[in-house]
């Protein structure tokens, strides 16, 4: 027989779990002569995050010799939870860029751009690993654009 106790620690184990996560953004990295202001209005977007060369890397870390940002870095997210499938996270940033591939033109050819895709897979979750497709609306995209695909997975 199980204890009250046990059904208690067994519905708490379940409730605790991490649900897989996608975590999708479009960049622009390496840029020196413009800043992520004049990228912002350029494109008339607001990032969900900035990278300043030689910033600390970790922000909290009063270590004088804590890693620095080596990049300039201008973050563009979804704007879509990040339980939200990839295929939704991709289409929500298509929806945003398309309108703008000439204006992304330029950025695009002197700045490394790339879409970052961060997979993270909590194992005995039961749920199965998120999909990442490409299709033809992205190819047709990034056919416009010098645009790199970056996706890294991580398993918890």
């Amino acid at each position: 027989m199980i204890s009250n106790f046990e059904c208690s620690i067994s519905n708490l184990y379940f409730w605790v779990m991490e649900k897989n996560q996608v975590k999708l953004s479009f960049c622009i990295w390496n840029f020196e002569h413009v800043s992520h202001l004049d990228i912002s209005k350029i494109l008339d977007l607001l990032p969900e995050k900035i990278y300043v060369r030689g910033e600390k890397l970790n922000p909290h870390n009063s270590d004088p010799n804590s890693p620095k940002i080596i990049n300039n870095g201008w973050l563009l997210g979804s704007g879509l939870d990040e339980h939200a499938a990839f295929e939704d996270q991709m289409n929500s940033l298509l929806d945003i860029l398309e309108p703008r591939v000439e204006i992304l033109k330029p950025l695009c050819s002197k700045y490394y751009c790339e879409f970052s895709c961060g997979l993270f897979v909590y194992r005995d979750n039961g749920e199965s690993t998120p999909s990442v497709h490409l299709n033809g609306r992205y190819n047709n995209f990034i056919k416009e654009l010098n645009v790199e695909f970056d996706v890294d997975l991580y398993v918890f």
